[in-house]
């Protein structure tokens, strides 16, 4: 059982182990006026062992080390008995004074010993034993533990909590309060702290609005906003304006500010001409500049590199193979083969039905009598299980196939891949960091092999990676665009090719009926304007129109998608209008916008490659406790156990975003789609989510707002260099 808000004060007698690069400690603790040490744990920077300190956390129970406390906050103090202060002075923290030492001035000044040193340090000179060298060196020390309180409660008194803090003091030491008042927005360098939180300490120092640190540092955010809207780069005048308008500087600060950051090098710039020949200079931070830059210098070290094994001139092959599995490429398939048997890398597009995963199993077979060593991955755990699922070969994520953990890729130019031939599915999703850091572990004579939608969503991080690939011209490129009869037979793919079109399907079909009770299909179309009418049309077919008539599971087989996060018809209200509906009852936490519930179904929403769960898995709560805070869930292969400080990587996920669907299918879809969501109503995101559903689609909502989303194409192309970077390196296109 754990307790909240508990303070303790005494000394740490033992550091049993500790992580310097991130200060996590365990140790033994002995409490004042106590005989017998307990075991502590967390994060503690620059202490030592005999250091007298105020430990601010929580008591817990390991199934194997028992009792423990947990520390959230700690605070250096100075020990007020007598033997306190001579274990304290005797300790590491101040080298040269040994036992003898201390105890002599400790007999001499009494409980009057750290003001002595305080307020008059000359007087140690009249302690027997203590010389001039001992006395600099116990000095220096304690103004340097003095130096630590004293930040500490600087930071705390600026709004700095003091896991941030305790950050800062890491990096910067005692110069953390000159550094601060001199520009605070440097705080940014420091994981967790954004520009938000540097701006509002500024305020309370009193900097200036437009001075030039919050310029710059506008700058650099700005840019950072831009990139978690899928841009790695963006033109100068509109981010210019965008910085004047959201954060209200001065537009010549910005000018100058801009001027000095490219001078200094933490902005890149690039003048490229658009689709039109308008030439326009591009703003990127150096991170994903360089992220785009290596990724088209990998591409060109593959392509121009020999392959361990060489196919080309060995059609035969493949006719050997359609006569072993019985099936008969049609034209572009065989074109799609061919091109994989003569090319070192090469991409496969098309839309659902297009014969995609038929192409993909058929050069596995082909390929592995010659390459036996062959790697399938994508980005996410679900997407990889459809591969295994479709074609029968081992798939992993991309992270795992990288042998990521908190510390880093494991596999990069150093420690390249082992596969000789290496295919990805589900492309479209790879942003522009997890391509360069995939690029750069693949060896120079593998084969690749880029498998995806180029008309689904683009990734949820910066870039436009596939598409940027494609339109180079750098990559060979086969485009699927054959319907096979059986999939053509399908509502859902029919209607998910004509929004790629740019066509509105034909509602006459597909408007659901009361008494339509006899003919089921798998595509349906309710309409309904009304956002709170919508929400009650989704419960009832999720519950039980689709349950009863379909024989799908609520909880395992159908998923509700939605364009938003926010509004009636957002994933966060629809969230809790199922989990009413779905799971009404029982053990329960709350946890900002959301109630936690044994039997709930969630989702992560980040990699954690400690616990092996990654962003879009999806599990079942099987244990909460409400005191703790802390959730078991179980995931496809585990259970993985959630302390209350990790909650945030949990949403439930009766409803989820169209984007944190990319890659995953379902039995069954809902999608409720109004004018109301007109920021997002794109053709991208109304065909990726028609394309998630297996066996039914059900859209619920206007037809005009249909019509929004697929008229609206092209207005969310994002900004990326890569295209430039690949035509810097090739003198020209080679395909």
């Amino acid at each position: 059982m754990a307790e909240d808000d508990v303070s303790l004060v005494g000394t740490l007698e033992k550091i049993v182990y500790s992580n310097p690069e991130n200060g996590f400690l365990i140790g033994t603790f002995l409490i004042e006026n106590s005989i017998r040490p307990i075991t502590v744990k967390g994060i503690v920077f620059n202490t030592h062992e005999h250091e007298t300190l105020r430990l601010k956390g929580f008591w817990e129970n390991h199934k194997i080390y028992g009792r423990q406390f947990s520390i959230r906050e700690f605070m250096p103090v100075e020990p007020t008995s007598t033997e306190g202060m001579v274990r304290y002075l005797s300790s590491e923290i101040f080298k040269g004074v040994g036992e003898k030492t201390a105890k002599r001035i400790v007999n001499k000044f009494g409980k009057d010993t750290f003001k002595i040193i305080d307020n008059s340090p000359k007087l140690l000179s009249k302690v027997k034993g203590v010389g001039r060298k001992q006395q600099k060196s116990l000095l220096a020390a304690w103004d340097d533990q003095r130096g630590l309180r004293d930040v500490m409660t600087f930071l705390r008194g600026v709004g700095i909590s003091h896991a941030y803090a305790q950050r800062i003091f890491a990096k910067n030491g005692l110069n953390s309060i000159p550094l601060i008042k001199a520009n605070p927005y440097q705080l940014t360098d420091i994981p967790g702290i954004g520009f938000i939180t540097a701006d509002g300490i500024a305020r309370n120092l009193g900097f200036d609005k437009n001075s030039p640190h919050r310029a710059a540092a506008g700058l650099l955010y700005m840019l950072d906003q831009q990139a978690q809207n899928g841009h790695t780069c963006f033109p100068r005048p509109p981010l210019l304006e965008k910085t004047t308008q959201e954060l209200d500087i001065d537009s010549t600060m910005l000018e100058s500010s801009i001027v000095q950051l490219l001078e200094d090098r933490l902005l890149n710039s690039e003048k490229i001409k658009d689709s039109n020949g308008i030439e326009q200079e591009l703003i990127s931070r150096p991170r994903l500049y360089l992220a785009e830059r290596r990724i088209a210098e990998n591409i060109y070290r593959i392509l121009n590199s020999e392959a361990y094994t060489n196919f080309e001139g060995e059609f035969s092959l493949i006719e050997e193979q359609e006569r072993k599995v019985g099936l008969k490429l049609d034209p572009v398939q065989k074109e799609a083969v061919e091109a994989a048997l003569q090319h070192k890398v090469l991409i496969i597009t098309g839309g659902p039905g297009t014969g995609k995963t038929t192409i993909v199993r058929f050069m596995l077979g082909l390929m592995r009598p010659r390459i036996p060593s062959i790697g399938l991955a994508a980005p996410t755990g679900r997407a990889a299980k459809r591969i295994t699922e479709t074609t029968g070969a081992a798939a992993s994520t991309i992270h795992r196939l990288l042998e990521a953990s908190n510390m880093g890729f494991q596999r990069d130019r150093e420690n390249p891949l082992d596969q000789e031939l290496l295919i990805l599915d589900e492309t479209s999703m790879i942003d522009t960091t997890l391509m360069d850091h995939f690029l750069e572990a693949v060896p120079s004579a593998s084969r690749l092999i880029l498998v995806g939608d180029v008309d689904q969503l683009p990734s949820v991080g910066a870039g436009a990676v596939l598409l940027d690939l494609i339109e180079s011209g750098t990559i060979p490129v086969v485009r699927l665009d054959h319907i096979f009869r059986q999939a053509a037979d399908s509502f859902i793919t029919v209607n998910a090719h004509k929004v790629r079109r740019g066509e509105v399907p034909d509602f006459s079909r597909l408007i659901q009926k009361d008494n339509a009770e006899k003919e089921l299909l798998d595509f349906y179309f309710i309409k309904e304007s009304n956002p709170e009418k919508i929400v009650e049309k989704i419960l009832l077919m999720s519950t039980e129109r689709i349950p009863q008539r379909f024989e799908l599971d609520p909880m395992l087989e159908i998923q509700v998608l939605t364009p938003m996060h926010r509004g009636v018809t957002g994933s966060l209200h629809l969230n809790r209008k199922l989990q009413e509906k779905m799971n009404p009852a029982g053990i329960s936490l709350e946890h900002r916008e959301q109630l936690f519930r044994i039997g709930d179904k969630v989702m992560q929403q980040q990699n954690d490659y400690e616990k092996q769960v990654f962003n879009g898995d999806l599990g079942r709560i099987v244990n909460c406790d409400p005191k703790t805070k802390e959730l078991h869930v179980q995931f496809e292969q585990e259970i993985v156990h959630y302390k209350a400080k990790e909650l945030d990587q949990l949403s439930l996920a009766y409803a989820i975003t169209v984007h944190k669907s990319q890659g995953s299918e379902y039995a069954a879809v809902i999608l409720p789609l109004t004018t109301h969501h007109y920021m997002m109503l794109q053709r991208n995101l109304l065909y990726t989510a028609i394309t998630r559903g297996k066996q039914l689609v059900v859209l619920i909502g206007t037809e005009s707002a249909i019509r929004m989303a697929v008229e609206n194409e092209g207005t969310m192309r994002r900004f990326t260099g890569l295209q430039q970077q690949l035509s810097e390196l090739g003198a020209a296109p080679l395909f």
